[in-house]
């Protein structure tokens, strides 16, 4: 089999110069100095408001929804704004993952006063109870895990994000056993609650915490999910789509 022929490359190569401004096709590639971030980008380190703000601005520039709240108010604060949420939005369950922060807050007794069903990322048993009907559904359908299935049937996931980068507004979540990526991905509607101190300024810093100490893929989490704003998809004519391959309204809690 014979290797193809290039046809028209220069020709291809030189319109993208012009429509990049350039009078002529450079004769050498660009130069490239730095290996990953460069070094004064690396030295930037603003203070824990600044990322705060940073934050803030670039998530409700993608029409994602913020809420600051100080530790001591967060528990009233944040139960409050959630109801609000699903009052608004007509939730009726709400799936969350199993952590120590999101318990604390006391959010499933905030739901429940509103009538609004709660399904934590843990085993559980198929059950007849008047808060999780049955659905109809084919085959595939009855050999998914209880909890899979009540998951599908919310309409809003809770989640704690691992970190949570200022400069892109990106959450980066890990998924375990207590933390399912379903909670994120299956909702309509996701709301994530963290620590300011989880705050990094760039990617990178997560990354490097992430796989810092670690030398084998088993002590790694299965999959790695980093959250920028709602869902957004777009056909080859770039007809953008909201809310397509995840949650279409987003909601990021700070707490301080």
């Amino acid at each position: 089999m014979s290797n193809g022929t290039i046809r028209g490359r220069e020709a291809f190569i030189a319109n993208l110069s012009s429509r990049l401004g350039r009078r002529e096709v450079p004769a050498a590639a660009p130069a490239h100095p730095f290996r990953g971030a460069p070094e004064f980008y690396k030295q930037i380190k603003p203070s824990t408001e600044e990322k705060i703000e940073l934050f803030a601005r670039n998530w409700q520039a993608l029409t994602g929804k913020v809420l600051v709240v100080d530790e001591a108010e967060a528990a009233d604060k944040v139960g409050a704004w959630l109801r609000d949420i699903a009052a608004e939005l007509g939730v009726t369950h709400v799936s969350r993952w199993e952590h120590e922060g999101l318990t604390a807050l006391g959010l499933d007794e905030a739901l429940a006063a509103s009538g609004i069903a709660v399904a934590p990322w843990r085993p559980v048993e198929a059950d007849d109870s008047a808060a999780w009907p049955k659905a109809a559904g084919g085959a595939n359908w009855a050999q998914r895990s209880e909890l899979l299935k009540r998951t599908e049937r919310c309409q809003l996931g809770i989640v704690w994000p691992d970190f949570a980068v200022a400069n892109t507004s990106t959450l980066v979540l890990q998924c375990s056993p207590q933390h399912g990526r379903s909670v994120s991905l299956l909702t309509e509607i996701l709301f994530a609650v963290f620590r300011a101190d989880q705050l990094v300024y760039r990617m990178g810093e997560a990354f490097e915490q992430i796989t810092r100490g670690k030398r084998l893929p088993a002590q790694y989490a299965s999959s790695l999910n980093l959250i920028t704003g709602p869902s957004r998809s777009a056909d080859i004519e770039n007809d953008l789509t909201i809310g397509i391959h995840g949650p279409g309204k987003v909601y990021a809690v700070i707490i301080r």
